[in-house]
C-alpha cells in the first residue's frame, strides 16, 4: 500500500486544458483539448496509483456537469480517495444524486471521505489537507505537514506546506500526477519550521 497526494485535475475543463479550446489568455496546460487531458490525467494517475493504495485529494474533481464526477472516479482503479471540498466541488458538495451506471448514488459516496479539511496521521508525520493554502494551520509551530491545491503553482509555499496540483507535479516531473508521501516528506525535510506566532 502506497500514500498519495495530489490536486485539482480538473477533469474535462476546456478552459485549462490547452491554447486551442482555452479562452484564457494564460494558465492552461499543454493539451489539444479537454478529451486529450482527461484521458491523460486518468492514464498517468493509473499508472502510479494501485487499487490498494491511499489518495486525497485537494478538491476541484471535475468539469462539465454532474455526470463527469462519476465518469472520472469510475476510470480511477484506486478504491480509496479522501477528497478535501475545492471551489468548483458544488455538486459533491450539495450531495446530489448521480447515475453510476444505472445506480442512483449521492455525490459523496463516490469517496471514502468527504470534508472541507482533515488531519491524518501516516507513521511519523502529520498532514494537515485543505484545498486552499493557509499562512497557519493546526500545528504548524510543531512541523505539522500541509498540503493544499487551488493555486496552481501560482503562489509561493510557506513553512511546511506545499501545493500538490498537478500543475506542480508537472513542473517538477513533467506528468500530470499524484505525488507519493515519500516525495513529500523528502521535500519537506528540508524546510524549517518557521514560528509565526506565539498559539
Amino acid at each position: 500500500m502506497n500514500i498519495w497526494f495530489y490536486s485539482d485535475p480538473h477533469y474535462w475543463q476546456k478552459n485549462i486544458a490547452g491554447s486551442k479550446v482555452s479562452c484564457w489568455k494564460g494558465g492552461y496546460r499543454n493539451f489539444e483539448d479537454e478529451k486529450e487531458m482527461s484521458r491523460q490525467l486518468v492514464k498517468t494517475f493509473n499508472q502510479h496509483v494501485k487499487y490498494d493504495d491511499i489518495v486525497y485529494c485537494m478538491g476541484d474533481w471535475s468539469f462539465g456537469g454532474i455526470q463527469n464526477i462519476w465518469n472520472f472516479r469510475k476510470q480511477l482503479e484506486c478504491n480509496t480517495i479522501h477528497l478535501m471540498l475545492g471551489n468548483h466541488d458544488h455538486h459533491i458538495r450539495a450531495n446530489n444524486d448521480i447515475d453510476c451506471d444505472g445506480q442512483l448514488k449521492c455525490c459523496k459516496q463516490l469517496f471514502s471521505s468527504v470534508q472541507d479539511v482533515l488531519t491524518v496521521q501516516h507513521g511519523q508525520h502529520k498532514f494537515f489537507l485543505s484545498h486552499y493554502a493557509h499562512r497557519v494551520w493546526e500545528g504548524s509551530h510543531k512541523g505539522v505537514i500541509h498540503l493544499y491545491g487551488h493555486s496552481h503553482n501560482t503562489i509561493a509555499d510557506f513553512n511546511k506546506s506545499m501545493d500538490v496540483g498537478v500543475d506542480v507535479a508537472y513542473a517538477r516531473f513533467g506528468e500530470y500526477r499524484p505525488f507519493h508521501i515519500d516525495e513529500i516528506i523528502q521535500i519537506m525535510n528540508k524546510k524549517q519550521i518557521i514560528k509565526v506566532d506565539r498559539h
